[in-house]
């Protein structure tokens, strides 16, 4: 299906097949059991085949409902249109279903077009908005745009979190913005918060220059940060609101637009339909999932094990600050950004690599799957950033052993001990890899800041047998030839995937018998 992204799971053992899956537990084809931390970046609310789900499933095929009646009416999409009018911020009394987050960005920015008459969507950078071309052209990222045709006409960015900038664009464009889309936290771009006041700014300035404040909580919507709605903390209402992801409780896929009825023109009521879109199916198990939503404790459970984990996290920035650069993120929608450029007193090694690639996560990632048995997943755009995302019913137990394994990974990063952190990839779990563990860090030896105009020269090397990796890279002594080899192969399977390797050696200074130097680069 997709080789590239085969060579890169592959190589870093990734590639688990999972055979069976119950709320927070994932299972293999060998038995094993697995924690899973990355929650199908949010679709999964209560974890892998809730029960009340499958009964709701289990409904329709007993009614004998049928699915698909367009274009009579729905009755079942009009009774999860409803109840999610009744949930909504004040003045959200319209739904137009879709089947997917990125379904749901193209159908409101079509709304916001056809009830403004005007064209220009603002947008911001490193947002994400899906993979259509609609809504990969509000994407902010150019190099996921290359292409593909996009950004299609009509979509301009500007810096995330930046209301002056925001306010300039808008006075510029005159009387052009039809919207102004954004997340209330950016998910793939690195799980970074709106600043304090930032979505109420955005408001004050769409009422301004009449244009409309679009939500995109296709992530942060439903739960995920505590609350049902993530614009709910910041007190704002938008014009139009995005969903999907949770709403289909883990088993199908469903997307919705909640926007003012006085929004939804008749030339976009009439012009916008969709063949599978507010199926009975789903929307029986979106009235479900609401319920599962709406019971008591559920979203205290949410912020309890939001607050406990990242607590948690933070108190793993504190013991490893050369490693966790930030924490970020609410409810349980959580980020942990680590380093690209590791103080490893002189000697990088692979470990030191990696993080300046910006691929160490990539590497946790492994680490924490095939050693720990807990699946997380790094954020598409924020690429040194760790997803913490788990299901919504999470336990505080399954809470603690995420960050007791996190605790015994960012430790293996700290004193580049490659060995340990990546021997799972050749064969040799950590628990297994012999001698003493690397040597701690020891900043005497880190080098002196070069002199300003010094004249400065670098050498560029390339191991080409083990025996020169682990000249790199001391830690891989402890691992046998044959596996030193092996490890390379990996990396060299995976090396169009990742982001390039580079790795320094060591740095200091050249001193001639005349007394010259020369900082080495």
């Amino acid at each position: 299906m997709n080789p590239p992204l085969a060579r890169l799971l592959g190589a870093l053992a990734l590639d688990v097949t999972f055979t069976g899956g119950s709320g927070t537990t994932l299972t293999d084809a060998a038995g094993r059991s697995y924690l899973d931390f990355a929650g199908a970046y949010g679709a999964l609310p209560f974890g892998h085949n809730d029960p009340a789900i499958w009964a709701a499933v289990a409904a329709v095929r007993d009614t004998g409902e049928p699915s698909f009646v367009q274009p009579s009416v729905p009755a079942a999409a009009g009774e999860l249109a409803a109840r999610l009018v009744e949930l909504a911020p004040a003045g959200l009394d319209r739904v137009t279903f879709a089947n997917s987050g990125a379904e749901a960005v193209e159908a409101a920015i079509k709304i916001a077009r056809s009830a403004t008459g005007r064209l220009l969507v603002l947008a911001t950078t490193m947002g994400f908005h899906g993979k259509t071309l609609g809504a990969l052209s509000a994407t902010g990222r150019p190099d996921y745009q290359a292409g593909f045709g996009a950004p299609a006409t009509g979509f301009d960015w500007v810096a995330w979190g930046d209301l002056a900038a925001m306010r300039d664009r808008m006075a510029a464009a005159e009387d052009r913005v039809a919207a102004v889309l954004v997340e209330p936290i950016q998910g793939e771009g690195g799980v970074r918060e709106a600043p304090a006041g930032y979505l109420a700014g955005l408001r004050e300035l769409c009422d301004e220059f009449g244009a409309l404040l679009v939500l995109d909580e296709v992530q942060t919507g439903l739960g995920r940060t505590g609350e049902l709605f993530g614009c709910t903390a910041d007190g704002v209402a938008p014009d139009v609101l995005t969903l999907a992801k949770a709403l289909g409780g883990g088993l199908v896929p469903i997307g919705a637009v909640l926007s003012r009825s006085a929004l939804t023109t008749e030339s976009f009521a009439l012009r916008h339909t969709s063949t599978f879109a507010g199926g009975t199916l789903a929307c029986r198990v979106g009235l479900a999932t609401l319920d599962r939503l709406t019971a008591d404790g559920l979203l205290e459970g949410v912020r309890a094990r939001g607050a406990q984990l990242r607590d948690g996290l933070e108190a793993l920035g504190r013991r490893y600050p050369q490693v966790v650069t930030d924490v970020r993120g609410r409810g349980l929608l959580l980020g942990l950004e680590l380093s690209d450029s590791l103080d490893l007193a002189g000697d990088q090694g692979l470990v030191g690599a990696l993080a300046d690639g910006g691929n160490l996560p990539l590497a946790v990632t492994s680490y924490l799957l095939q050693v720990e048995g807990i699946r997380v997943a790094p954020t598409l755009f924020g690429h040194r950033v760790l997803r913490v995302e788990p299901a919504l019913t999470v336990s505080a137990a399954e809470c603690d052993r995420l960050l007791a394994a996190l605790d015994r990974a960012l430790a293996l990063v700290a004193v580049g001990d490659t060995a340990r952190l990546l021997g799972h990839l050749v064969g040799v779990p950590a628990a297994e890899v012999p001698g003493p563990r690397n040597r701690p860090l020891d900043r005497a030896r880190r080098p002196s800041r070069p002199e300003r105009g010094a004249a400065r020269f670098g050498f560029v090397v390339h191991p080409t047998d083990d025996a020169g990796l682990a000249d790199f890279d001391t830690s891989l002594w402890a691992l046998p030839a044959d596996r030193r080899s092996a490890l390379m192969q990996r990396f060299q399977a995976a090396a169009s995937e990742l982001n390039p390797l580079t790795l320094t050696v060591g740095s200091g200074t050249v001193r001639s018998a005349e007394g010259s130097r020369c900082p080495a680069s």
